[in-house]
């Protein structure tokens, strides 16, 4: 069975504004917990598969933790910028949740209102779910999500026996959840899937089947890892695609917003990557302002040599030539080199995320974690060749989840391997310089809102011209200055006339300030919601 890869068993508005740097770019970052990381041991095997820097700088660590009897629970930290844990959150800064004999988190996102929805999966050792939990910004349960805050939903077309695993998770324009991850079909065999939850948790019925989008597979396990929503709604999803039992190519696919695959993007809605003649698998993407697509992961060799893989396709699905020749980068630093997250900064360079050294068993692998210019050469201002690896004495790390600091500093987390085997909760953060060579923003301006007034709950349109970069940010603030939500690129719709959202559900009537901020464009308005 393919699953994801775990060797022992990854403010404010964007402010340009420049960095001062207080050691050389790549360094582990000081100012952080004194060292520059963290670990966090709950039980002996504990696993971080999602960063999220919130707004405020916040830091979310997203996993699971599994105890003697190998019962595992859900597992959220989150840390003050200094690294110490948020008193303000959950119980003494973490949130925990049991349920049935494992609640596994694999991802999270961030809603406009502040909450946190967690994905992943749970079993009753009969079947598997698809496992959604909301928080609210406390770390609480938000009771009016799902039932008392968590949806456990089973859709494979198999009753018995189902293994329905989801592994990220993103919001569309209208607040609606996608999940991508993994089921089974009527043959029992392991297919990719897309699935859309409303912002409630109930399951939407109306996109593709029966609420899953998915595609034709072979006799090989497929599934999705990876999953984002274009500007348009359209909605892309990366993995892998088992052609033998044996043999995996990388997976990428589109759907059109409705769950029908899209016609127009590589071989009707789906590109089939076959690169090592192994295993090629994607598990992390981003799509550029201009609609690119931006897939990291890993391919393998026959001799068992794993490389890290960065590939960059054209908005229509063919591979990007003109990136790094022929729209592909190999990371060969070792026997063991696995990417499994990949950003784009608001300056339009590329960093990865991953580990490298020599796989498990063994103690010799760490933190990687490079860095490109647009076209695919790497970053030479990052440390001094676009590559940094970081021995964290006496653990071995293994990263699965990164995001990145609105001044640019990196953030990765996963586990930190002890000589004895116990893997415990990790996180680090490494100084990086996003300011160089980037504008400073432009004044902020007024724009039009339309309608405006407008009801609770309607949909408006702020007037932008400029197109839409990847870390654009809207947010929505009371009239004494309070930050309400935060909608990030792929949350809102572009329009001819500029970009279109729905208000949050919670909003209520009266006077709020929109402000829409990108590289070079900051945006103003007032707006009136009534009943």
């Amino acid at each position: 069975m393919k699953t994801k890869l775990y060797p022992s068993l990854l403010g404010t508005l964007l402010l340009w504004t420049p960095l001062a740097l207080n050691a050389q770019t790549g360094a582990l970052d000081p100012a952080f917990n004194g060292t520059g990381y963290l670990v966090d041991p709950v039980n002996q095997l504990d696993v971080c598969n999602k960063i999220l820097v919130q707004p405020d700088q916040k830091v979310l660590n997203i996993g699971m933790s599994f105890d003697a009897g190998y019962v595992s629970r859900a597992q959220v930290f989150r840390y003050l910028p200094d690294g110490s844990r948020d008193p303000e959150f959950g119980t003494d800064g973490s949130f925990t949740y049991q349920l049935d004999f494992e609640a596994n988190l694999y991802s999270a996102v961030l809603t406009p209102e502040g909450k946190i929805v967690l994905a992943g999966s749970t079993t009753d050792y009969q079947s598997y779910r698809i496992l959604l939990i909301q928080l609210n910004a406390d770390g609480s349960l938000d009771t009016d999500f799902g039932s008392g805050g968590v949806v456990a939903q089973s859709v494979s077309v198999v009753a018995e026996n189902a293994e329905d695993m989801s592994y990220d998770v993103t919001l569309d324009a209208l607040g609606n959840i996608l999940v991508c991850g993994t089921s089974f079909n009527a043959d029992y065999i392991r297919r990719p899937i897309v699935v859309r939850f409303f912002p409630d948790g109930a399951l939407d019925t109306s996109f593709g089947l029966n609420g899953v989008a998915s595609i034709p597979v072979l006799a090989g396990a497929s599934g999705f890892e990876g999953v984002a929503v274009q500007a348009d709604g359209r909605i892309v999803a990366c993995g892998y695609f088992g052609n033998t039992e044996l043999w995996y190519v990388l997976l990428l696919a589109r759907f059109n917003d409705d769950g029908t695959l899209d016609p127009t993007f590589g071989d009707d809605g789906v590109v089939k990557l076959n690169y090592g003649n192994v295993d090629d698998e994607a598990q992390g993407l981003v799509i550029t302002p201009d609609g690119s697509i931006l897939t990291a992961g890993v391919t393998v060799t026959q001799s068992y040599n794993y490389s890290a893989l960065l590939v960059k396709f054209t908005p229509d699905g063919a591979l990007d030539l003109t990136f790094s020749a022929d729209g592909v980068v190999v990371e060969d630093n070792a026997v063991f080199d696995y990417a499994a997250e990949v950003k784009l900064l608001n300056n339009g360079k590329i960093v990865m995320a991953g580990t490298s050294g020599v796989s498990p068993p063994s103690s010799a692998f760490d933190l990687a974690i490079w860095t490109y210019n647009a076209d695919g050469t790497r970053d030479a201002s990052f440390d001094t060749d676009g590559f940094v690896q970081h021995d964290i004495d006496p653990y071995a790390t293994m990263i699965y989840g990164m995001d990145v600091q609105a001044d640019g500093k990196i953030i990765v987390g996963g586990q930190a391997r002890t000589a004895s085997n116990q893997n415990y909760f990790f996180t680090a953060r490494v100084l990086n310089d996003i300011a160089s060579g980037v504008d400073e923003p432009a004044a902020a301006s007024q724009a039009f809102v339309f309608p405006n007034p407008v009801t609770v709950r309607s949909t408006v349109t702020l007037q932008v011209v400029e197109p839409i970069q990847a870390a654009a940010q809207l947010s929505i603030h009371a009239a004494d200055g309070r930050l309400l939500g935060t909608y990030t690129a792929n949350q809102f719709q572009r329009t001819a006339q500029g970009i279109s959202f729905q208000l949050p559900a919670a909003l209520a009537p009266g006077i709020y300030q929109l402000a829409f901020q990108q590289q070079g464009t900051r945006v103003t308005s007032s707006l009136l919601v009534t009943e």
